[in-house]
């Protein structure tokens, strides 16, 4: 049975002597250890001038055992690696059946380095000793782009703006390949009024990404915000018409914005005249606003459905405006006044 599969990453390598080797090995490994039952061609992946391992993105049906092949070898050739990682995913119908996370493992002092910088942030505590291990990294290999990466969104915690921006241009540059450093560039730029520049690094971020991640439909709604501030709002219908009709797994962050999102696409179908289907979806943000109340303005909706429901002359529109009022809705007292 065969089942689709999705790799997409890189590994690097620091110096000619591990790279040679791992070429070696892989060639070797093929052809010994998996009777050529792998996925990816060696002289496709291995560039010998920036002494990479790169699959920019493998999409392709596979059975089960050459997913397992592949992944095993690119976990082995891992280990000879100091930065990078590789992503695999076997899916079936929407479902992953199999993911593999493959990053590099030894006892090298880079490898070491950024395992601690990485904890700390994850932790998301000590951000200053986790800049701090970050610069180590960067001082033993300038070419690690996860370190550039993490250190821009631990500079971002710490609002250092300008140095989060050089990290993630920095990263970008050496492995074009990193979604969460356009996402990041595209965060600071939206915060900085630059929408324009904020969508075109979120639609890198949806390019360089795929949709079993989460990262993915945080940068489709967050590309949607940008396009109603410019009144964009066929764009904006267009990524809220995604995000709403996704399905989001318990646990999925973006499961708490599902509200938020009904809410601001009922606002754009309202905007763009179609108010019968921008009722349906303000229904839908009332329904689960319990549920999934990230961002959810109570006062907000009910001034957003009163607008929907005078634009279709329905009588209790009066009704949802004085609730919009009742629970502090500035924008629905002046609107009821003039």
């Amino acid at each position: 049975m065969f089942y689709k599969t999705i790799i997409q990453g890189r590994l690097s390598f620091n110096n000619e002597k591990s790279y040679a080797k791992v070429v070696k090995m892989y060639e070797y490994r093929t052809e010994t250890y998996y009777k050529n039952d792998v996925l990816l061609n060696q002289e496709d992946i291995f560039n010998e001038e920036a002494m990479t391992l790169t699959v920019p993105r493998f999409v392709g049906n596979a059975s089960d055992k050459s997913f397992r092949n592949t992944v095993s070898l690119l976990d082995y050739c891992a280990q000879f690696a100091v930065a990078g990682e590789i992503n695999a995913w076997m899916i079936e119908e929407g479902k992953v059946l199999n993911y593999k996370n493959i990053q590099p493992e030894s006892d090298k002092a880079v490898v070491m380095q950024f395992k601690k910088g990485d904890k700390l942030f994850q932790e998301g505590e000590e951000n200053e000793e986790a800049l701090k291990a970050f610069n180590k990294t960067i001082e033993k290999y300038d070419s690690h782009a996860q370190a550039y990466e993490r250190r821009g969104w631990t500079n971002m915690r710490l609002k250092n703006y300008s140095d989060a921006k050089y990290d993630f241009n920095k990263a970008i540059k050496i492995d074009d390949s990193i979604a969460f450093a356009y996402y990041g560039k595209a965060f600071i730029e939206k915060n900085e009024g630059n929408l324009e520049e904020a969508i075109k690094n979120f639609e890198l971020t949806l390019k360089k990404s795929i949709a079993l991640e989460s990262l993915y439909w945080k940068a489709r709604l967050k590309k949607a915000e940008c396009h109603i501030d410019l009144k964009q709002w066929d764009k904006a219908a267009f990524d809220l018409k995604f995000f709403t009709k996704r399905a989001f797994k318990p646990g999925d962050s973006n499961l708490k914005k599902k509200a938020y999102s009904y809410v601001l696409y009922a606002m754009v179908l309202a905007e763009m005249e179609e108010y019968k289907e921008a009722l349906v979806e303000i229904e839908r943000a009332f329904e689960i606003k319990d549920q999934t109340s990230k961002d959810f303005e109570l006062h907000e909706a009910y001034f957003i459905r009163a607008l929907i429901k005078k634009g279709l002359n329905k009588r209790d529109a009066k009704a949802d405006f004085e609730m919009a009022i009742q629970e502090g809705s500035s924008k629905a007292k002046e609107y009821v006044k003039k």
